[in-house]
């Protein structure tokens, strides 16, 4: 099936589960006790690389995206960066990496049942679909070309650097440069929109994302941050200014909630309040349409206070209730915004990707 096709039967499950819920009047704790669950698809989930680079085991038992946490957190939807560590190799990661991993990530999924394999023919209510992601595309400045097999796999999201300056793209927290997007790297973004996919902004730097606004725009496709934040609240270089939140909202793009304690608040500790603050503003600034979870679970985060692992989900929603969030804008957040852009296809054409 198409990613485009598997982001509507996962919109026909979410919606199936909102035309059950509790009156528009109902508010506050009384809401939360008779809703249905809210489900979650999340931008960024980094079980790949514990499973390829730090050792864990195939079977989701340990960490925040286990099984159970899964299931519990009422998860619909995952997407499993294809993550390439800038110190991968002495000489830098490789295009072959990529191959690698894309390989666990599928025996990460024959090893979950819970997981629906890639392309999977239909959503299925108590399993969850996965996406793909590539986060840090650099080793692809060797061949660009070479991004289309990804695509044509199911890779949706794509950053062109991490936490270092490519060939392609300077980085949100690399060596200060005098570039955004190479050259190179402005052929490797039209390139990858002209293939269907989404480049993701999380990593590169505010002068490379100002490089790729107009090249977006060109191609019609919305502006992506899988797992960033408000720099407006916490003054990380990997969130985002008020400006590039607008530009998102106004692209149709989304903004996915980070929950690494630093980049919520700007401290080593958080909890749900500063969740919470997070939200509230982003919001605010690009708008409900354009904010999703990008939860960067497994990624070496310090999750805040109350959001410990991904069975917290539903804590989260909750909150949001209470604070007088609708049912219908919840679920945007949690889940209906992040389908829209996995679903996204250039003009007169279809998005590409599959099993």
């Amino acid at each position: 099936m198409s990613a485009a096709g598997r982001v509507r039967a996962l919109l026909a499950v979410t919606c199936a589960a909102g035309a059950l819920g509790a009156p528009r009047s109902l508010r506050g704790d009384e809401a939360g006790a008779r809703e249905p669950p809210v489900h979650v698809v999340d931008l960024h989930v980094d079980v790949p690389w514990q499973v390829h680079f730090k050792g864990r085991a195939l079977r989701l038992d340990e960490g925040h995206a286990r099984r159970d946490t899964l299931v519990a957190g009422n998860y619909l939807g995952i997407v499993l960066p294809i993550y390439l560590p800038d110190r991968a190799r002495p000489e830098g990661p490789q295009i072959e990496d990529a191959s690698a991993i894309l390989a666990t990530i599928d025996a990460i999924i024959a090893a979950n049942p819970v997981l629906l394999p890639l392309g999977a023919a239909r959503a299925e209510p108590g399993r969850i679909s996965t996406f793909l992601s590539i986060e840090g595309a650099g080793a692809f400045a060797a061949d660009i070309a070479q991004i289309d097999r990804f695509i044509a796999r199911g890779v949706r999201l794509i950053s062109p650097n991490h936490a270092q300056n490519t060939r392609l793209s300077s980085s949100a927290t690399g060596e200060p440069a005098a570039f955004g997007l190479t050259e190179l790297g402005k052929r490797f973004c039209e390139r990858v929109y002209a293939q269907g996919a989404l480049i993701d902004v999380s990593h590169i730097s505010d002068a490379a994302f100002a490089d790729l606004a107009p090249i977006a725009a060109a191609h019609g496709a919305p502006i992506v941050a899988t797992h960033s934040n408000a720099r407006a609240i916490a003054n990380r270089p990997r969130n985002l200014t008020d400006e590039q939140l607008r530009l998102i909202g106004r692209s149709g793009g989304v903004a996915g909630l980070n929950f690494h304690a630093p980049f919520v608040n700007g401290a080593r500790e958080a909890d749900l309040d500063d969740v919470i603050a997070q939200v509230d503003h982003m919001v605010r600034v690009a708008g409900v349409d354009h904010v999703a979870i990008g939860s960067d679970f497994d990624g070496g985060i310090i999750p805040p206070k109350g959001l410990g692992d991904a069975s917290a989900l539903p804590a989260l929603a909750a909150r949001l209730r209470q604070r007088g969030m609708s049912r219908d804008d919840v679920e945007k957040v949690f889940s209906r915004n992040a389908l829209r852009i996995l679903g996204w296809r250039p003009a007169g054409g279809s998005a590409a990707g599959g099993g």
